[in-house]
């Protein structure tokens, strides 16, 4: 081979990568949606005051935590959750679609401090927006830690951060974006993972807890859109965190 096919063959290999990433972004951005429907309002008593000592949650997060793609507001996580936990549950919920930490630290922590009555625990889920919206890695960090900061300053007794869910079985990602935004999932979570060990937060193993089941069969645990959680999906994301509550002698 010539030395100008040479060049050419090595430059056209990372253009032509470049060009399918691009693709397949722009397929990941025009897929499947799911049916326009009202933000649920998940805030509120769970269970009954007859049952025991009222625990109090206030759950910090994205679309996750608001359950885009759930049947209902009794299959989102905050309220499989609350309703496990065999006792009144008072739950303040702060989720916003597309939130990033950044946002979160802004406009739903100073919420969680305005709460007349401290929570008893506090959850922190977000990060996965971050993942996926190119915030830099030691922007993250450095939000992230804030934002732990803040919610540890609240006066709960458990403050739970639940880690980054495993992109790298998002079917609406195509390979190799797929792999690529798994890759940087995990160094994302790595990063939560050891803030929250610096900030005596609990980390919750999220991708470790429920990736295998949405890899090996993804139409039953991710919705209509190919992303979100179904309620199935949703369900293996609060065992994760029941697991969490269990060992810390709440569940």
């Amino acid at each position: 081979m010539s030395m100008r096919r040479t060049v050419i063959a090595v430059v056209a290999v990372p253009t032509g990568v470049v060009l399918l990433l691009g693709a397949e972004i722009l397929l990941a951005i025009n897929g499947p949606s799911l049916e326009p429907s009202e933000p649920f309002d998940l805030s509120g008593l769970v269970g009954e005051a007859s049952e025991g000592s009222e625990l109090r949650i206030a759950w910090i997060g994205d679309s996750v935590s608001a359950g885009v793609g759930a049947s209902g507001p009794e299959a989102t996580v905050p309220r499989l959750v609350a309703s496990t936990l065999g006792r009144p549950v008072r739950l303040d919920v702060f989720a916003t679609s597309g939130e990033r930490v950044s946002g979160a630290l802004d406009e739903k922590v100073p919420r969680v401090e305005a709460l007349t009555d401290p929570p008893d625990v506090i959850v922190v889920q977000v990060g996965g927006n971050d993942v996926i919206h190119l915030t830099g890695l030691d922007d993250f960090r450095e939000d992230y830690e804030r934002l732990l900061d803040r919610v540890g300053g609240v006066g709960a007794r458990h403050v739970l951060a639940l880690g980054i869910p495993g992109f790298g079985s998002t079917p609406r990602f195509l390979q190799p974006l797929r792999a690529i935004v798994g890759w940087r999932g995990r160094q994302f979570d790595e990063e939560l993972r050891e803030a929250a060990a610096a900030s005596g937060a609990t980390y919750v193993d999220v991708a470790g807890n429920t990736s295998e089941e949405f890899r090996q069969d993804p139409d039953r645990y991710h919705a209509a859109d190919d992303f979100h959680p179904s309620d199935e999906g949703y369900a293996l994301w609060a065992e994760a965190v029941l697991g969490a509550l269990e060992r810390l002698g709440i569940a």
